[in-house]
């Protein structure tokens, strides 16, 4: 009887902490961990009928005979698992409870190593930061491009060394840098539960550290924090994917950068707050890292720029720290010999300008997801805070929006019931990244800002052209971008994935002039197909074909072709 008592007190509880894993499961939005909570249902019925078969094969405990509860040799049996039992078994999948706790951790990832053959279009990765990403955010943002006619120019040929075929085609290289270390714990409170996730992989860069395509290959990589946040119920802090990102709408790719137009890879230090809602739904809302970003026609000024001084000395060449300046160059000629008198009577001569950018406001965005057998649908909506200011006579603020809807259908065609289709599509104005999950060449805000401004209205004779803060324009760049995707399983262990996604920018090339237009990027688009193999359930390997272009401002373009294979451990 009273055994069970104790089996029903089991299954209440296990009922309950499946759904608290359900509910705070839907506020990180995390795709990895979506699979392991749709499984902690079943685990913990599992868990349930385990600890039943213990004590079914567990002896009844010796009575008190005096000494320590029965000279021990109750103990001693009770402390031996049952037979394929599990000893410490923890509350989600390939987890162990930590002794003397509530909490269950889980330690995973994989080792991958990543080979790139560029039939085409790796001219720009010979001697430049290394990656294993093709896609969004990697080689496609740089491509060479062809010659042309450029407004404000006239016609310009194409890059003479990057784009000749003898250095653009056949590039080959291989790098383990997507290799992955994860660590979770969960623990039961009477909040909820109580989760901490910390991810890294190896893709770690800036302007000291990163690979060159042969370092790149293995030899000092640098660790990248991917995820590190903590939740409480629908409480989450920290670095997780935006709110604005549907991971459950993404592709699966053998690369990094997936197809353009995705919205799942946007990870971003916040804090959101999630209930549940009806019919599968959950409603979210947070507060995330802001960043102003201008595209000038001296090129990028940022609150998140990095930029290194060089030096020399008699040791050899060092780099200064991070300069926040911006280059007085307009349209690719310095702007130098300018001896115009300011208000102030004094030359106003620039060399360089401080950086004009401001950030002071969070990210703002609200989300709604709805689950349901057939697949799922996310809306969501985002605002963003700007300000320009220089210190002296320009002080603009600028808003950002835009809205995403995204989700995946299962056909169940022909009797594939693991088929899927895919799809995401986002618009804004002054969105930025955000228009694309993170897309890191596009850009919310255009300028003709350049060089230190003198006075706020321009003095005939004193002080002129862009020295009068009045002559400053800045102008907000709409942007939207979509992707699609088909997943088919042509077995268990066997499937194939195909996919498209463009993102478009309207940057005046009135404001960034013709050098910054043969660089700054209008359109990105690309493709892919792959196969992807699981001879094991903890081994991935896989070939993919891709296929991608970019059109800057200027109209000049630029395409890839790429052949990538993978082989990943997962532990």
């Amino acid at each position: 009887m009273n055994r069970g008592h104790n089996l029903g007190k089991l299954a209440a509880i296990g009922g309950f902490t499946a759904v608290a894993a359900l509910l705070t499961g839907l506020s990180s939005a995390h795709a990895d961990e979506l699979s392991d909570l749709r499984a902690n249902q079943q685990l913990l019925q599992q868990r349930i009928d385990q600890l039943a078969q213990a004590q079914a094969q567990a002896p009844a405990p010796l009575p008190v005979t005096g000494g320590v509860m029965g000279a021990g040799s109750s103990a001693a049996t009770g402390a031996k698992a049952a037979p394929g039992v599990p000893v410490g078994g923890g509350s989600f999948p390939r987890s162990f409870l930590i002794p003397g706790t509530d909490t269950s951790i889980r330690v995973g990832g994989f080792v991958d190593i990543t080979i790139l053959d560029y039939l085409n279009g790796g001219g720009n990765i010979n001697g430049s930061n290394y990656s294993t990403n093709v896609g969004q955010n990697g080689n496609i943002n740089t491509l060479p491009v062809g010659g042309g006619f450029v407004p404000g120019l006239g016609f310009v040929n194409p890059n003479a060394v990057n784009r000749a075929p003898p250095r653009n085609n056949g590039v080959f290289a291989m790098s383990p840098q997507q290799s992955r270390l994860d660590i979770e714990t969960r623990t039961p409170t009477s909040f909820g539960e109580a989760r901490t996730f910390f991810a890294f992989d190896w893709a770690g860069c800036n302007n000291f550290s990163c690979q060159t395509l042969v370092q790149g290959g293995g030899n000092s990589l640098v660790p990248r924090l991917r995820f590190a946040y903590g939740t409480l119920g629908g409480f989450l802090a920290g670095q997780a994917l935006s709110n604005f990102s549907d991971a459950d709408a993404d592709v699966e790719s053998m690369q990094f950068g997936a197809v353009i137009g995705g919205t799942g890879g946007r990870r971003i230090p916040q804090v959101r707050y999630t209930i549940p809602g009806p019919y599968g739904s959950a409603f979210s809302v947070s507060a995330e890292n802001p960043a102003t970003t201008l595209i000038t026609p001296s090129g990028i000024q940022s609150t998140d720029l990095n930029l290194a001084a060089t030096g020399t000395t008699g040791s050899g060449t060092f780099n200064a720290p991070p300069q926040q300046l911006t280059p007085a160059i307009c349209n690719g000629v310095a702007c130098t010999g300018i001896n115009t008198t300011g208000q102030s009577g004094t030359p106003a001569t620039a060399l360089v300008q401080n950086n004009p950018t401001v950030a002071k406001a969070p990210n703002l965005t609200v989300a709604s997801y709805w689950a349901q057998p057939w697949g799922h649908v996310d809306f969501a909506g985002l605002l963003k805070f700007y300000q320009i200011n220089d210190g002296t006579y320009i002080s603009r603020k600028y808003t950002g929006y835009g809205g995403h809807v995204a989700g995946d259908v299962h056909p169940n065609w022909f009797g594939y019931n693991k088929d899927d289709i895919l799809f995401s599509f986002v618009a804004g104005n002054a969105l930025g990244l955000d228009a694309s999950g993170g897309l890191n060449v596009w850009y919310p805000l255009a300028s003709n800002f350049t060089v230190t401004t003198a006075c706020a209205n321009p003095i005939p004779g004193r002080c002129t052209g862009q020295f009068a803060a009045s002559n400053i324009l800045v102008s907000p760049i709409p942007a939207l971008s979509t992707q699609w995707g088909i997943q088919h399983w042509w077995l268990p262990n066997l499937r194939s994935t195909i996919a498209a996604g463009a993102a478009r920018q309207e940057v005046p090339s009135q404001l960034i002039g013709p050098t910054q237009a043969q660089s700054v990027n209008r359109i990105e688009w690309n493709t892919f197909v792959n196969l992807v193999w699981n001879p094991v359930a903890f081994i991935t390997t896989g070939v993919e074909y891709v296929y991608g272009q970019r059109i800057v401002v200027a109209g000049l373009t630029g395409h890839e072709h790429v052949l990538v294979y993978k082989f990943r451990a997962a532990f």
